[in-house]
């Protein structure tokens, strides 16, 4: 059984310390294993194919990729949304994830802002007919104007324009949309300091030892793997 999802699994009374430094200690083996089982599949060397048939530039890598599909099935979403799907191969591996975990009722709200590319082209049949897919095809910013997005996620994946201001501006947009235990996840996180700075300011420190204040802190756990940089959000008690 996986350790964290405090809407069904995190059930137990706990310490702000015990959360924090053992609910969250196995995840990294959980989210290793779930890696280096896709890793090995079928399924990654059909989606190499693709992705080298279609061209790589631009694409997300294979470790990256199963770093994705790894978090996804800890985690285990219902609702997600993730910036610059492109061609889909990071939609392919959520989609999988997903499909693995048996959530069958779970959407992605995939936004392109190109009209060029040919959104989610990489994306094997049987999981763009699953109904999970949603593609979205225009500015994040006129979605979140027009209230076309949900306002309760459990999952945010950054993939769209790197730059330090638009990667910052994607996080604090889409942070409060998560809900307790939701995962802001981003692509490309070496790009700039962009990542490392939001979540530094996630961080309440105590006065007096200069320490992680944990009931302050609103994150329970970040980290890197790769590329791959995530945070999960905690909300205040």
């Amino acid at each position: 059984m996986r350790v964290f999802q405090l809407s069904q699994r995190h059930q137990v009374q706990q310490t702000p310390q015990t959360s924090s430094l053992a609910s969250f200690y196995s995840m990294w083996d959980a989210v290793a294993r779930f890696a280096k089982e896709i890793r090995a599949s079928e399924f990654m060397s059909d989606m190499i194919r693709r992705r080298d048939a279609y061209g790589s530039d631009g694409v997300m890598g294979a470790l990256d990729c199963a770093t994705l599909y790894g978090l996804t099935r800890w985690l285990r979403p219902m609702v997600l949304v993730e910036s610059g799907g492109f061609i889909g191969m990071s939609s392919a591996f959520i989609l999988k994830a997903l499909v693995d975990e048996k959530l069958a009722n779970a959407k992605l709200y995939s936004i392109e802002l190109s009209q060029d590319c040919e959104q989610g082209a990489l994306i094997p049949e049987e999981l763009r007919s699953s109904g999970g897919f949603v593609p979205m095809r225009g500015r994040i910013e006129d979605f979140l104007k027009g209230d076309q997005l949900p306002a309760s996620i459990d999952m945010f994946l950054h993939d769209s324009s790197h730059s330090y201001q638009h990667m910052l501006w994607e996080f604090r947009q889409f942070w409060p949309r998560l809900r307790d235990g939701g995962l802001l996840v981003s692509h490309d996180v070496q790009m700039n300091a962009a990542f490392p700075e939001f979540v530094t300011n996630t961080y309440a420190l105590e006065k007096k030892t200069g320490r992680r204040d944990f009931e302050r802190t609103s994150h329970y756990e970040w980290g890197r793997w790769g590329y791959i940089g995530f945070a999960i959000k905690k909300v205040g008690r």
